[in-house]
């Protein structure tokens, strides 16, 4: 005896399980990408690691040491935190790059952070009366303001003027000489730092 033919509303819940499978399939295959693109976009995570805000800082402490911003430690990220925690805290400081819990754990170790817990390029031993012209800070990979991707090469610069600027990744090394050269024609002044210029690399 031959099976009874699909009755009308077996055939339309059928086809409408096949429509839901599909939009279920197309839901995850754009949830997907989402996220492929999101990782790709933000690759340490969105973040709001201010430079203008670290600026504030550096103003901050400079005013209460002569003019002088943080220097004389063993690297220029042990340095930078200095202005931990009267001038900046832990996010702040950790750059776009590195987990905060690790910046955390650093700090309460021994309060200062080295090249692996700070993701902030930090040229240390200048005060406020130098050039400014002359850069202070920039993030080592290269990332926008909320942690986004930049173009090859591209980097988000904070001067001594208090503006920032990008520079292009054809004009980096251009930029990194002439900052060397301007870092070291500085005028010496009483008891100035002896750090090195910016790496040109």
């Amino acid at each position: 005896m031959s099976a009874a033919p699909p009755t009308n509303l077996q055939f339309t819940l059928r086809r409408l399980l096949i429509v839901i499978g599909a939009i279920g399939l197309a839901i995850g295959a754009l949830v997907g990408g989402w996220r492929l693109y999101f990782h790709w976009l933000y690759p340490y995570g969105r973040s709001h690691c201010c430079d203008t805000g670290l600026w504030a800082s550096l103003q901050s402490y400079a005013a209460s040491h002569g003019g002088a911003f943080p220097a004389g430690e063993a690297t220029p990220e042990a340095s930078m935190s200095l202005l931990y925690p009267k001038h900046a805290d832990a996010n702040a400081l950790r750059g776009k790059i590195v987990p905060l819990a690790e910046v955390e754990a650093a700090l309460k170790k021994n309060g200062r952070l080295d090249p692996t817990t700070c993701g902030w390029h930090y040229v240390e031993g200048l005060t406020t009366s130098d050039d400014g012209t002359i850069a202070v800070l920039w993030d080592k990979v290269g990332l926008g303001h909320n942690g986004e991707r930049l173009p090859q090469g591209d980097h988000d610069v904070l001067f001594l003027s208090g503006h920032t600027e990008r520079i292009s990744g054809d004009q980096w090394q251009a930029f990194l000489e002439e900052q060397k050269k301007l870092f070291e024609s500085r005028p010496t002044q009483p008891g100035q730092s002896t750090a090195s210029a910016p790496e040109t690399r």
